[in-house]
This record gives structure tokens, sequence and C-alpha cells, in this order.
């Protein structure tokens, strides 16, 4: 049997059970017991941890974020405006060409672009593992589970005792998905 078969058939004996509570926690039980393993984050060295964090900020802010490996400096440009050159000179009044736009000159630049949006939906699914209080829990799964989950769960989280937890979280989770990008990039070297 293939991959795509094998999930096929899970993902059929997990519908079947869609509706029995028992049946999906014993499943969750032993997925999370004998099958997952959460990968441990790799450290990352002082050298970049203050650039890492910059970077993530940016990207949470929607930036597209450009790394000099050589001189670890970092330009970062709106994610809409990074592509579309005459949004950028609707927007900024200059062309990229005129812009003055650094990294499109730098040799060894690795472009760091923000999550797919599964990806911040899977922090926030990791995130309610952490919280304590089972009924913030519920509502923050519930909250992932209707329409428009991003906004259902900042409104909850944020107005909880989680909050600052909750931003914590999510910066290391953001910070940990840079270091990735870096340290699979073809030209670093650590």
């Amino acid at each position: 049997m293939n991959t795509n078969q094998l999930q096929n058939e899970i993902l059929a004996i997990i519908r079947t059970v869609y509706d029995d509570k028992r049946a999906l926690e014993k499943i969750h039980s032993f997925l999370m017991e004998e099958i997952y393993q959460e990968p441990e984050p790799e450290e990352i060295p002082d050298k970049y941890k203050e650039i890492v964090m910059n970077i993530a900020d940016s990207l949470l802010a929607g930036s597209i974020c450009f790394l000099n490996l050589d001189t670890l400096e970092v330009e970062d440009i709106p994610k809409d405006l990074a592509y579309d050159p005459e949004e950028f000179q609707m927007v900024t009044g200059e062309s990229f060409e005129n812009a003055g736009l650094k990294h499109e000159s730098w040799q060894d630049c690795i472009t760091i672009e923000p999550m797919e949006s599964s990806e911040p939906f899977r922090i926030m699914e990791n995130f309610v593992d952490e919280v304590n209080d089972t009924s913030l829990q519920k509502q923050l799964v519930n909250a992932l589970n209707r329409r428009r989950p991003f906004a259902n769960f900042k409104y909850i989280v944020e107005s909880s005792d989680y909050r600052q937890q909750w931003f914590d979280f999510r910066q290391k989770q953001w910070e940990y998905y840079t270091w990735r990008i870096i340290t699979e990039s073809e030209d670093f070297k650590s």
C-alpha cells in the first residue's frame, strides 16, 4: 500500500468515529504516545538571536525579508509590494530600480517569506496544548473549528489571562521558523 492509500484509509477510519469522543481520545492518545514526536527546535546561536528575532517580527507584520549572509544585514519589504513593481511605485513613489534596494546586489542572500497560512494555524493548535485552563482550551478549539479561525482565536486569546503567553509562544515559533529557513539555505555557513 502506498502512502496516499494509507492516509486515505486512516482518514476513513477517523471519519467513522467522528462523533465518538472516547474513540477519538483513544486515537489521539495513541498517536501522541506512540507515533508523533514534536521535533525539538534547534537552539539559535547568540550571534544570530537578535537578527532572527527582528526577521520574525517583520514576517509577522507581513513583510518578506532578505538576509545578507556575509554582513548579516536585513532588508524587508511588505509582501504586497515585493513582487509587484507597479504597486511598489504607487505606494512609495519610486521604482524598484530607484528605491535603493540593497538586497538585489547581495551575493549570498536568503529570501525569507512569511509562513503559509496552514503553519500559523498549526501554531495556534499547538498553543492550545500549552493552556492549562480547560474552559479556555475548549473555547480556543471551538474558535479554530469555526469560520474565520484566525480572528476568532485572536479575539479569545487576547482577551484572556494567556495573552502574553500566546505572544511569547507565537514569537518563539516564528523565530524557529526563521532559523530553519536560514540554516536550510545552501549558502548558509555557521
